[in-house]
C-alpha cells in the first residue's frame, strides 16, 4: 500500500541565489632616486658617497685638513658622525652613521566567513482509511494537498518555498494504485 503513487511531480528549480565576492586591494609605492655627481671646487675633498639614508651635504667645499658632519636623512634616525679630510688623495675618511628607518609599514588581512544552515523536516503520515497515500516524490515538492483524498480524486503538487516550477495534477483512481501524476 505504500507504493500507491506513481509519477515524478513538477520540475522544481531552486530560486536561491549564492553570491561570492572577492575584494583585492593593492598599494604601489614608487621610490625615485636622484643621483647627482658634482666636481668639487679645486683644492677641496670629494664628499663621501655612502648611501641614500645619509646626508653628506655639509661635506662640500671642505679643504684638507678639515672635517664634516654626516647625519641621517629624513625618514631615518641615528647619531651623526664626523668624517675627516686629511688630504686630496684619500678625500674624506670615516664610517657610519648607522641609520634606521623611522617609516612604519602596516599590513592588515581581513577574513570573513559565512555559515549556511539548511534544516530538512520529513514527516510520514498514515492516510485516513479509504484515502490514497500522498505521493513521496522529493523534498522540493509540496504534496500537502494530496492528504485525505478518496478515489476518484485529484490533488495539485507544487514546488516548496525556495523552488519554482509549474504545478502538476495527480489523480487517485483507486486505493490499489493511489496517486498517478
Amino acid at each position: 500500500l505504500e507504493d500507491n503513487f506513481v509519477g515524478s511531480g513538477p520540475d522544481c528549480i531552486s530560486t536561491t541565489t549564492t553570491t561570492s565576492s572577492t575584494t583585492t586591494s593593492s598599494t604601489i609605492t614608487t621610490t625615485t632616486t636622484t643621483t647627482s655627481t658634482t666636481t668639487p671646487i679645486p683644492g677641496t675633498c670629494y664628499p663621501p658617497v655612502i648611501g641614500q639614508d645619509k646626508d653628506t651635504s655639509s661635506c662640500s667645499g671642505i679643504s684638507p685638513p678639515g672635517t664634516c658632519t654626516v647625519s641621517c636623512t629624513t625618514g631615518y634616525q641615528g647619531d651623526p658622525v664626523t668624517y675627516y679630510c686629511y688630504d686630496l688623495e684619500d678625500n674624506f675618511v670615516g664610517s657610519g652613521p648607522d641609520c634606521i628607518s623611522t617609516t612604519t609599514t602596516t599590513s592588515s588581512t581581513t577574513t570573513s566567513s559565512t555559515i549556511t544552515t539548511t534544516t530538512t523536516t520529513t514527516s510520514t503520515t498514515t492516510p485516513i482509511p479509504g484515502t490514497c497515500y500522498p505521493p513521496v516524490i522529493g523534498q522540493d515538492k509540496d504534496t500537502s494537498s494530496c492528504s485525505g483524498i478518496s478515489p476518484p480524486g485529484t490533488c495539485t503538487v507544487s514546488c516548496t518555498t525556495g523552488y519554482q516550477g509549474d504545478p502538476v495534477t495527480y489523480y487517485c483512481y483507486d486505493l490499489e494504485d493511489n496517486f498517478v501524476g
